[in-house]
């Protein structure tokens, strides 16, 4: 079950959320994750100062995943892709698309937060 959330309810939608996991992809190694706590800040999200390991990588490759679990058993996780630069020592990462998702096997478990 997948709920797409629009750019502008996304900030409301976080509310619901703790930290997140970003994914980032190095070329020559397994995907890094890392745990972030983004916001947004106009039509973007901030990534502010995550571990310096990430940094490079992003500058290579800049497709992200930004990753938060449900924060209720059976609920809906947060699951963001987009693209990232490195702005100082912050990430700025520009949305391709952001949606609500649980398996079908969970649709006994909580409502979705609003969107």
């Amino acid at each position: 079950m997948t709920i797409p959330v629009p750019l502008q309810q996304l900030a409301a939608t976080l509310e619901h959320f703790g930290s997140a996991a970003l994914v980032t992809l190095p070329t020559d190694t397994w995907p890094r994750v890392i745990t972030v706590d983004p916001y947004v800040e106009g039509h973007q999200l901030v990534v502010p100062a995550p571990h310096e390991i990430c940094l490079p990588y992003v500058a290579a490759n800049p497709l992200v995943t930004l990753y938060w679990p449900a924060p209720e058993p059976r609920g809906y996780a947060l699951i963001v892709d987009g693209w990232a630069t490195v702005e100082g020592a912050d990430l700025r990462v520009r949305l391709d698309h952001a949606v609500l998702h649980r398996p079908h096997a969970h649709a006994d478990g909580p409502a979705a937060p609003p969107v």
